[in-house]
């Protein structure tokens, strides 16, 4: 099973994750087998790091938060929020094997459904995938998301590699879902090919 964990930092924390990273960087080092993608969400000008990004594979939730937990990043207090949700890859492609691309820009992009949107999306499923189809070029990963593996989606994940924000904002505008009113929330942030 694959695992979306999305951590918020702390304000302030920068100097205590500078001093942190080498810690975190070897726990990282022990999941390299199951983690698809892992990086940072940064400030849109690069500058300052709010939060961490991983796609990773785990058999469970509970395996998930495990992981997580013994991160030296929230041992040490520097997360605010840790948000796990089931992910369900639609591309077979992890960073490892992703072709880096000069000069663009990559960003996490996290919709969250409003509460009607089940039944929308099986109409609007196959215009939602040949839309992201015809863009593949700026997508380096994307899925739908669960509370857990069981249960119904609640909202879709993607990563793009693309010039800038307003051009991965601009790709979001005439999506299917996000057109029809699926998304109840969409966030696009800068995030960055960590250490994996």
């Amino acid at each position: 099973m694959h695992w979306m964990i999305k951590c918020r930092s702390k304000q302030g924390t920068d100097e205590l994750r500078s001093a942190t990273i080498p810690a975190h960087i070897e726990h990282l080092d022990k999941y390299k087998e199951m983690t698809w993608f892992s990086g940072p969400i940064f400030t849109d000008d690069g500058k300052s790091a709010i939060g961490s990004l991983r796609f990773i594979e785990f058999p469970d939730q509970e395996s998930a938060q495990a992981y997580i937990d013994k991160d030296p990043y929230t041992v040490e207090g520097i997360f605010d929020e840790i948000i796990i949700k089931h992910w369900q890859p639609a591309l077979n492609q992890r960073q490892l094997d992703y072709d880096k691309k000069d000069g663009t820009q990559q960003f996490i992009v996290h919709c969250i459904d409003s509460d009607k949107s089940e039944g929308k999306r099986d109409q609007l499923r196959q215009a939602h995938r040949d839309y992201l189809v015809n863009r593949q070029e700026f997508i380096i990963a994307r899925g739908p998301l669960r509370d857990n593996a069981s249960g119904p989606i609640v909202g879709s994940a993607l990563l793009l590699d693309v010039k800038d924000r307003e051009f991965a904002e601009s790709l979001l505008d005439d999506e299917p879902f996000n057109k029809s009113g699926i998304y109840e929330h969409i966030s696009v942030e800068r995030w960055f090919f960590g250490h994996v």
